[in-house]
Order: structure tokens, then sequence, then C-alpha cells
């Protein structure tokens, strides 16, 4: 099923920004580290087999991975059945059945390692036998090294796993090999600190600038971070970790309480620590994704404990298909929306046709490459542009898009010209695709739904900007947006540069 839905709808934003890793490996980028860029090149097979399938499998082969991984946690924790209704539940969430299990994302690679990491936790604290939960230290050490080279949100596995043992299980501080797993950590993750040391700590920067406050208490942005975190988990499946938490605190005999604490401190901290950052600016939902993973083993555990063997309890089984209910309609009718929804979900006409349309980020990409190959192929033929003449970019998007779709297969360079905070990756590819000399003739392409006028961007460097065709797309029959393709003649200095 995901990988029919991965051939229907084309690359999201992020996606197609995200592919701009893989063909530029480096210990580290500007927004993440590095290994959802090098799964894309395993599974792509070093970029020999690039298309919208092959460069989301990853995320595919994760959520299959992680399907049987929370069925053993869920297992481990209640049973055969528990670690079904476990596999139901997460392939019912939003976030790990789509959003990490389908789109490729850092949380796609991420999230493997996250729940991997859960279950040796898991593991380690159902056998108290010291050699064996010596072993489960360093594949811990290992597993939670990789999470945070996914994605560096994978620091909270350690907060999580860490304040479990300080509080409820001090003993486990003295086996040597807690302190070898968090070396091993840090090793796996030095990388990440040396490129930021080579590159003025920009990373850091760029992140630490997404959760200053901007003017005090923002009641708007928590809420709307709260709305979205039920949504991207399935608003039925939080219900049944309200469910679970409810019930676990109200029991005292709740049969896996000991397991519960650990699953709650690997959970509440990040879910929290967002929520908190939703408080003083906007953030993403997703960013607290990982959190919900370990609730939703409570949730099995809720389930199940309502679900004796010898009766079916309507309403906790009623919830479960409600829940699988949901998720079909969302991938039922998301391809649906986003392939023949007439025209456009956004601005009607004018200049930003499109504009506000987030279905037009995954629509009609491809189609745009045959129509610009024959206006260069024309250019070149008429002497209006040189064949090396590249395409350049002011922003990340829809930059990632222009070079996935365009640049890539077209074997035409693509050079991010402004300012770094704008471009982010596409500033360090410049070393890969090269500069623009002085006297460099260039290409500008927007879509109206991202519309920005380049004299208004490249004036001063350029003799001459010229406009040189709009492209009309349309979606079942009525105007979707515009692209507007413009030549830039004779660059005054060079274009491009970190």
């Amino acid at each position: 099923m995901r990988i029919l839905v991965a051939s229907m709808v084309e690359l999201g934003v992020d996606e197609a920004y995200y592919f701009t890793y893989a063909v530029q490996p480096d210990w580290n980028h500007f927004d993440h580290p590095p290994l959802v860029g090098i799964f894309m090149r395993l599974f792509t097979l070093n970029l020999h087999w690039v298309n919208d399938v092959s460069v989301r499998l990853p995320a595919i082969v994760g959520a299959a991975a992680n399907t049987w991984l929370i069925a053993l946690c869920g297992k481990m924790i209640r049973g055969d059945r528990a670690g079904l209704i476990a596999a139901i539940l997460y392939n019912t969430s939003l976030y790990t059945g789509i959003i990490a299990g389908l789109f490729i994302l850092p949380d796609s690679v991420q999230v493997v390692f996250w729940l991997v990491a859960l279950y040796t936790m898991l593991k380690l604290l159902k056998n108290p036998e010291p050699a064996f939960q010596g072993r489960q230290f360093l594949w811990l050490g290992l597993f939670i090294g990789l999470a945070v080279m996914s994605k560096v949100h994978g620091v909270f596995l350690w907060l999580g796993f860490g304040g479990y043992i300080i509080f409820h299980q001090r003993n486990l501080l003295k086996n040597p090999f807690l302190y070898l797993s968090g070396i091993l950590t840090l090793l796996i993750v030095s990388p990440i600190v040396l490129w930021n040391f080579d590159n003025q700590f920009i990373s850091w920067q760029f992140h630490s600038a997404r959760v200053e406050a901007n003017n005090g208490i923002d009641l708007r942005s928590f809420l709307l971070t709260k709305l979205g975190q039920i949504a991207y988990n399935n608003p039925v499946n939080v219900l049944i970790v309200a469910l679970g938490l409810i019930t676990l605190f109200k029991w005292s005999n709740f049969s896996i309480s000991s397991t519960a604490k650990v699953l709650l401190w690997c959970s509440l901290p990040i879910i929290l620590a967002t929520s908190l950052v939703s408080l003083l600016r906007p953030t993403l939902p997703h960013w607290s994704g990982p959190g919900f993973v370990g609730l939703t083993l409570i949730s099995t555990a809720y389930l199940d404990f309502k679900m004796p063997s010898e009766v079916d309890f309507k309403f906790p089984s009623g919830l479960l298909r409600a829940a699988g209910v949901l998720m079909a309609i969302v991938v039922l009718t998301g391809p649906l929306l986003i392939n023949y929804y007439p025209g456009t979900l956004g601005k009607q006409s004018g200049l930003e046709t499109g504009s506000g349309d987030f279905t037009l980020d995954m629509y009609g990409w491809k189609a745009l490459l045959p129509v610009f190959e024959k206006i260069r192929a024309d250019d070149i033929r008429l002497g209006r542009m040189s064949p090396d003449a590249p395409l350049l970019t002011h922003k990340w998007f829809p930059g990632g898009h222009l070079y996935y779709y365009l640049a890539y297969p077209l074997h035409m360079r693509l050079v991010g010209v402004g300012d770094v905070y704008d471009l982010h990756k596409f500033s360090w590819l410049n070393a890969l695709n090269g500069t623009g000399a002085q006297g460099t003739d260039a290409y500008f392409i927007v879509p109206s739904n991202y519309f920005t006028d380049p004299r208004g961007l490249y004036a001063p460097d350029f003799q001459k900007i010229e406009g040189s065709r709009r492209i009309v797309q349309k979606r079942s029959g009525r105007v979707a947006r515009y692209w507007y393709v413009y030549r830039l003649k004779n660059a005054r200095n060079q274009l491009g540069g970190i």
C-alpha cells in the first residue's frame, strides 16, 4: 500500500530538499545529521535508480521493520495479542504510518532507531543477568547514537533512560557498561560537533533561533501545536493513549507498571519540551512524534487489558476499528485530493495563483520537465542561452523541487545565490555543482504559489533580466498554478558560494 501511494504522489517540499543530502553526503548538514541522505543513497543503489518510490524506500522499509519491532515490544509487555494491537496502532498513526512511514524525512530513519532503542531498553530491564545487560547497554549506545545521527532529538532517549535509572533503578549506575554505552553514543555523534566546529556552529545557530521566544507567551501557537499533535497521531489513537494513562495510574496492580515507567520517561520529555517551545513561538507538530511511540505501547497494554480473550468488549475494540477507518480515509482521499482536485485550494488568480495550496507541493512537478527541456533546447539552438547556463535558486523551497525534478535529470547545474539561512544545504551544494563565473547567463524558475520576482532579488547581479515563458499548469481541467521562467543575462560578479 505504501509503495502504491508513493508512486501516486510526487515528493513534498522537505522530501525533495533532503534528496540533496544523498547527492552530497557529509558528516552533518545545515539542518540535520546525515543518516537520511545515506539511507537514500543506499536504497537508490548509489543514485543509479532514482525515482519517487526508490527515494522513499528507507521510510517504507523502515515502517515494515517498525511494525515488527513494535509487535515484539507489545508481545514482551503483555503477549501475542498485545503485539498485534501495537502493530495496528503503529500503522494507524498518521505520524508513524505516513509522515515517517511513507515520506522520506529524517524522522523516517530516526523512528527505526528510536523504536529499536526502546526494544533494547525493555529487554535490558526484563533480564537482570549482568552479562546480558552489559551487551544490551552496548547495543543501546549504538542505537541511540544512530537515532541522534538521524535527528538530534534522539538525545531525549538518553535523557529519558537516564531519568528512569536515577529515579527508579539506581543499581544500574554500578554497571560499567552503562558508561561505555554513553561513550559509544558520543563517539557516534561526534561528527555532528566536528562539522559544526568547521562551519561556525551554524546548525546550532539555526536551531537555537527556531526555539527562541518571539514576543512572550503565544497561546495560539500552543493550541495549534496541540491540535497538530492530535491530528498527526490520529485523534482516536490519542484518545486511546489518554485512556491508557488514566488506567495506568488508576489501577495500582496494572501489570506493566515498571515497564510503563521507562516508556513514560522516554516519551513525555520530548512531548513536554515541544509543548513548552510552542508557548514561546510556532513549532511543528511532528517534532514530538517519536514521544508518542512509547505511549502507543502503553495504549496497547490498555486495549489488551480491557479486552480479555473470553469477552469482546465493544468499546475498546471499536476504538481500534475507528483508528483504522480514519487512517484508511486519509490514505484513500489524500492521493485523490492531490491529483484530481479541480484547480487549486489556494489563491485563484494573479501572479500568486495557487498560493496557500499545500497539495501543489506534491503535484505537477514532473510535468514541468518536458516543457522546460524544450524551452532550454530552443534557447540553446537559437543562441539565446549557453548549454552550461545554470539554474538559480534563492531558497531551499522550491529549490529542492527544482533540483530533483529539473536540474538533476537534465544534468544541469543548480546554483544557490542568496542568504545561507534561506538556501540551507544549497550553499554547500555549490561546492559540488560549481558556482557561476562573471558573465554567466542563468535561468530562474518560480512557481506562482511561491512567487518571487527575480528583479527584486538579482537586479544588481545581472545586466538584464527578461521573462521567457509563463507555463500554465492545470488540474482536472482548471488552472492550478503557473511557472514563470526568466533568463538572467551577463552576471556582473561570481554567483554562489558558501
